[in-house]
């Protein structure tokens, strides 16, 4: 399934349900001008519709393996598909989100810039639910800490999870996804990078459409929070009180979009 002399890459997916757009993500996966690659989905607890076509695609395309497990969650998922991998690289990608047919190719290019490079993040493009296409840019930091600062302080996290590509093996090194958290698990798993000095590379083009619908968008903001405070304590500064800073800063955040979400829908 792996060959050819450049890096090898996972483009690693967990599905839960919502077959039509996880039959998008995968097209988009197998469509990639990159040709040293492999697909591994792992499906967490999906219905008989998904678990059917699952079974269906994995027997027609070579590039595709599937495995099954009880629903244990996304952070779940993916700890078991990096840990199933045995590529240099692995990418993510969401199952309602699809990839640029040159996404694979620009992400290893980036990836190989220079020595130290170990996790990469791109633009994205954000279909929203009325079909509106918004361009989301995200920047290169200088450095470690103050991404760390942007992405505790910021309303709107500086990068997007789904098109990022990271080394594998730093990934298994640091304990892979946490599997106890419940939510920002994707969040978590940056600053895990961030802490241990490695600065995420910017891919200046849009690589990732980001499909926002009805379960893209987390109501639940309350159960967020305790994990926010979390990541606070746990990767933000030494100083209690600038800690409680953050803190303030992030709650009133995450309850100002929780109302948004409640009037907007």
């Amino acid at each position: 399934m792996i060959d050819g002399s450049r890096p090898s890459v996972t483009i690693l997916m967990a599905s839960y349900g919502r077959l039509e757009l996880l039959k998008q993500a995968v097209n988009s996966a197998l469509g990639q001008r990159y040709e040293n690659f492999e697909i591994i989905i792992i499906d967490d607890g999906s219905g008989e519709d998904v678990v059917e076509w699952l079974k269906q695609v994995e027997s027609t395309e070579a590039k595709i393996s599937v495995y099954y497990q009880s629903h244990q969650g996304v952070a779940a998922a993916r700890a078991n598909g990096v840990d199933k991998a045995e590529t240099d690289f692995v990418c993510i990608l969401d199952s309602d989100d699809t990839l640029a047919p040159i996404a694979l190719e620009k992400l290893v290019d980036a990836m190989l810039r220079r020595a130290g490079i170990e996790l990469v993040f791109t633009d994205i493009r954000e279909i929203r639910t009325n079909g509106e296409a918004v361009i989301r840019s995200y920047r290169q930091f200088d450095t470690t800490h103050s991404m760390i600062m942007a992405t505790l302080l910021k309303p709107r996290v500086p990068f997007k999870h789904s098109g990022t590509l990271f080394r594998r093996q730093t990934a298994l090194d640091m304990g892979s996804y946490d599997v106890n958290l419940p939510c920002k698990i994707d969040i978590e798993f940056y600053l895990r990078f961030m802490e241990a000095g490695y600065l995420p590379e910017h891919v200046n083009e849009t690589l990732v459409d980001f499909r926002m619908h009805k379960d893209s968008v987390s109501i639940d903001r309350l159960s967020g929070i305790r994990v926010w405070i979390y990541l606070i304590d746990r990767y933000g500064p030494a100083s209690p009180v600038y800690r409680l800073f953050i803190k303030i800063i992030r709650v009133s955040a995450e309850l100002l979009k929780r109302a948004y979400v409640e009037i907007y829908g």
